[in-house]
């Protein structure tokens, strides 16, 4: 063999080893970088919520962009309290477009009725079918407005969108970061990576907790280094209220839009202006 073909086969062998290593590393977090335990931690928002949106993966280029502005997730694994009581999810599937401050929510319970709940900008509604016939649902907008924030990419978003509002603490090695939107108060416990591991949202007489576990990026095979937590639960006044086992992400800004209805934005707008 020559020499020109064997530093072929090397370039060759290389370039293969280090497409597996970065394939590797999207699939355990291994790009994501702890801070040294011996610093200080930060108290710096701006520091805190960068390290945030950098360690879930929204930061891209080398203008450090946030570039994530769609997410579906989804699962067969998860519990829902309707009507007040807790019934089993059969399918679930989250779709999040943070440009249009929309979320539709779609799950059937097992042996029941599908329902899809969806909320854009200041309007809330139901819908038969995902974009199809639509019942306006005012008196829900101000809650679906606060679960688009409790969302691991909603929330960091939002923190960085409250600006001066947000205000970081640390007490015991445990950074809490705090900030309001959408007319509720939102305080998070963060993790070593200033990944949210639980927040607490409370807006009027409503107190909500939720717990997020086992953050990874858990895309099917096209790995993009997004990380979002497997298990989200969501508990109100100490009952389980909502219970999520993530299977699959779509993180690649996938097409997703909930534009508002006609019949929504003619008539049943939400009382309250953010």
């Amino acid at each position: 063999m020559t020499s020109k073909a064997s530093a072929a086969v090397a370039f060759v062998a290389l370039t293969l080893l280090t497409m597996d290593a970065q394939a590797q590393q999207g699939r355990g977090g291994g790009q994501r970088q702890a801070p040294s335990t011996t610093a200080t931690p930060s108290t710096d928002p701006k520091k805190v919520i960068e390290t945030m949106q950098d360690n879930l993966g929204m930061l891209r280029g080398m203008q450090r962009n946030d570039s994530i502005n769609r997410i579906e997730m989804w699962g067969t694994n998860g519990t829902r309290v309707i009507n007040g009581r807790s019934v089993t999810l059969a399918t679930w599937k989250v779709s999040l477009n943070f440009t249009m401050s929309g979320m539709r929510f779609d799950y059937t319970p097992q042996g029941g009725q599908r329902t899809i709940e969806v909320v854009s900008d200041k309007f809330a509604w139901n819908e038969e079918t995902p974009g199809g016939k639509a019942t306006p649902m005012p008196a829900a907008l101000q809650e679906r407005q606060v679960q688009l924030v409790l969302t691991p990419i909603g929330m960091a978003k939002a923190a960085k969108a409250a600006g001066d509002q947000a205000k970081v603490s640390v007490a015991g090695g445990v950074t809490t970061l705090t900030f309001p939107s959408n007319g509720a108060t939102i305080t998070a416990t963060l993790n070593k990576y200033m990944e949210h591991i639980k927040a607490e949202a409370r807006y009027g007489t409503t107190v909500l907790n939720v717990t997020y576990d086992q953050y990874g990026d858990w895309n099917d095979d096209a790995k993009a280094d997004v990380y979002l937590p497997k298990h989200i639960v969501q508990t109100q006044n100490g009952m389980t209220v909502l219970d999520l086992t993530v299977t699959n992400t779509n993180t690649y800004n996938p097409y997703v839009i909930m534009p508002v209805p006609a019949n929504v934005r003619g008539g049943a707008a939400g009382a309250r202006s953010n």
